[in-house]
């Protein structure tokens, strides 16, 4: 009965162990989930997709039919995070559902594309309710009165009230009223008005303009009326949602109840523009008809920034700071330097391009994009701008990260101020040898350990002899013999697999590379049919001599870039012409609205371009 119950015991532990030698299968590097699962037809939920990008760089999502689903809004972002010297970056994706109908609901699979491989996710189930048609208000924001603008705040159903804090839909620290001597001129008792201004009818280019629409209510309202704003063309708009204030106002033999709607804009062309009237239509009941009320149209005069720029100027409107600092001093050839540049500020944050990086040829750098955290204080964006820059010594020495120039165009003072931060200096020494990396806690073989006659390391001791069963050896029985063609054919089937994988292994590159220019036409193709901005084309040929080269480019300026394509003897011309696409893609990017044109023409060049390229580079 022991031998039975021993043979069975070898033969589970060999099964384990033979299991254990399996490779893992990988995890989806494309994630789904929802802040919650059970919900009101009045409330709304987060669907968020994470996508690691260590496999590549990713295409947007594409969403299932979301015919159950009201699509509120969307937002984007990238994490970066360095542990131990390894990048790892998280793009994120974030869309605001509100559920049409109670029941058992179902959020499909979520396509995400990889260097041209499709990974899908997860559906997810959702129990849905039927609501009161109260809707609720979204996480962080007040409650939504406009059906068209979830951010406006909540008239009550009532004659008007003083703005109580704490009341629902009204702001805990509203602002000041209005003065009744302040109140329009062509508000003469009607029970509903609608006006809106700017603070500056002559702004320059890129200065902020902020746009206020009030709301004037004598009387009660049955149902919510409903906003439309402006298209503001040509203007870049951000709803101030934190600055909605109300209050109430005594002009003309009626007490008001106003409410205040911000917008912030930045004009991106100069010249005579025109903001168009907004409208509010508000709903009749048994006893009044249903009307639409319209603002007056704002002429708007924006004036050009100055001729006298310096070369360093991009393009920032507004007042700012900018400082930067390396997390360390010292460092080795290879080792990561990261470079943390902080702008900060009022003014145009969100749309100022990337201030022009001035380190030189011994250092290896690899940009991320810029994080970029605003708020509105009376009135006003202010906030800051935040790049971490990793950057790789090549050689050794007090290596210099030089100063940074920035310069704003400021319209108080109606002058270019430059910045310039303070030079940071890195002393870069070899890589250390195996005795200090012991010293250091870095791994190293074990042979080397023992070379360096470190005395933390004691020679291996042998395990005492086990001692024999005093029963018949294990070697006299069958079984014993058997049991051996376990392990050897888990072993066999190991060694198989594993040269199976790693001539996949060996041969990516290659089938990357030849697979490059097609992966590219497709995606030129597929994004001039989204209607994406002449700004994709850019990347897509990055991604194209990415894998086409087998090495990273993205982070490489343009200096170096065309150096390395010399390297891979390509005709000058052709570099000429790869320098010139990727400076219309950021002119797309960066440019004003109506100033970087030429997108179709754009597509077929980086297409043709892609062509010749695939012909020239080595392995076509």
């Amino acid at each position: 009965m022991k031998k039975k119950t021993f043979l069975l015991v070898m033969i589970i532990g060999l099964l384990a162990l033979g299991t254990a030698v399996l490779p893992v299968l990988a995890q989806s590097p494309v994630t789904a989930e929802v802040d919650r699962n059970y919900l009101s037809t009045d409330e709304s939920l987060l669907l968020t997709v994470a996508i690691d990008t260590s496999q590549g760089d990713p295409a947007r999502p594409t969403l299932p039919p979301l015919d159950d689903f009201q699509l509120l809004g969307s937002s984007s972002g990238t994490q970066i995070s360095l542990i131990n010297g390894d990048m790892t970056v998280q793009q994120t994706y974030t869309y605001s559902l509100r559920p049409l109908t109670p029941g058992s609901l179902t959020i499909g699979p979520i396509e995400v594309q990889i260097n041209g491989q499709t990974y899908t996710t997860a559906p997810i189930a959702l129990e849905v309710v039927q609501g009161t048609g109260q809707i609720q208000p979204q996480p962080n924001q007040g409650l939504p009165v406009f059906p068209n603008m979830p951010n406006m705040p909540a008239f009550p159903n009532m004659p008007a009230f003083p703005a109580f804090p704490g009341q629902p839909g009204q702001s805990q620290a509203p602002a000041e009223p209005m003065d009744p001597a302040e109140a329009p001129a062509d508000l003469v008792g009607q029970p509903f008005f609608v006006e809106a201004k700017v603070d500056n009818t002559t702004p320059y280019q890129g200065e902020q303009v902020v746009y206020t629409f009030r709301f004037y209510q004598a009387d009660s309202l049955f149902e919510s009326p409903d906003y439309q704003a402006p298209p503001f063309t040509g203007f870049w708009s951000e709803e101030l949602s934190d600055e909605q204030t109300n209050y109430t106002l005594p002009a003309a033999g009626n007490t008001y109840r106003v409410t205040e709607l911000q917008t912030v804009l930045f004009p991106t062309v100069a010249g005579d523009l025109t903001i168009d009237p907004a409208a509010l239509f508000i709903p009749g009941d048994f006893f009044t008809a249903e009307q639409t009320l319209t603002t007056q149209s704002i002429d708007i005069s924006v004036r050009p920034l100055p001729a006298n720029a310096p070369p360093s100027f991009q393009g920032a409107i507004g007042q700012f700071d900018i400082s930067a600092s390396a997390d360390k001093t010292e460092a080795v050839v290879d080792d990561t330097v990261t470079m943390n540049v902080v702008i900060s500020g009022t003014g145009n944050l969100p749309t100022m391009p990337d201030p022009q990086w001035t380190e030189g040829a011994e250092w290896r750098a690899f940009d991320s994009e810029a994080i970029v955290n605003t708020q509105f204080v009376d009135g006003r964006m202010q906030g800051t701008r935040t790049y971490e820059r990793l950057l790789v010594p090549t050689q050794t020495g007090d290596l210099l990260l030089p100063p940074l120039e920035f310069t704003y165009f400021d319209p108080a003072s109606e002058s270019y101020v430059t910045e310039v931060t303070e030079p940071i200096t890195v002393s870069v020494s070899a890589g250390v040898g195996a005795g200090a990396a012991l010293d250091s806690g870095t791994a190293v073989p074990l042979d080397a350990a023992v070379m360096t006659g470190n005395p933390s390391l004691r020679p291996i001791k042998v395990s005492a002899e086990l001692g024999r069963s005093s029963s018949a050896p294990l070697t006299d029985k069958a079984g014993y013999w058997l049991l051996w063609a376990v392990p050897l054919l888990l072993l066999v089937g190991q060694i198989g697999w594993s040269r199976y994988q790693q001539q996949r292994f060996d041969t990516a590159d290659i089938r990357r590379s030849r697979e490059a220019a097609t992966k590219a036409q497709k995606a030129l193709e597929q994004a001039q049919k989204q209607g994406q901005g002449q700004e994709a084309a850019g990347p897509i040929l990055l991604r194209y001599l990415e894998e086409k080269l087998n090495q990273r480019v993205a982070g490489l300026s343009q200096t170096q870039l065309a150096a390395l394509l010399l390297e891979k003897e390509v005709d000058p011309a052709l570099i000429q012409r790869v320098q010139e696409c990727l400076r219309r893609s950021d002119m797309g990017r960066f440019a004003p609205a109506g100033l970087a044109g030429g997108a179709d023409d754009l597509w077929r060049e980086t297409a043709v371009l892609v062509t010749d390229l695939d012909k020239s580079l080595p392995g076509s």
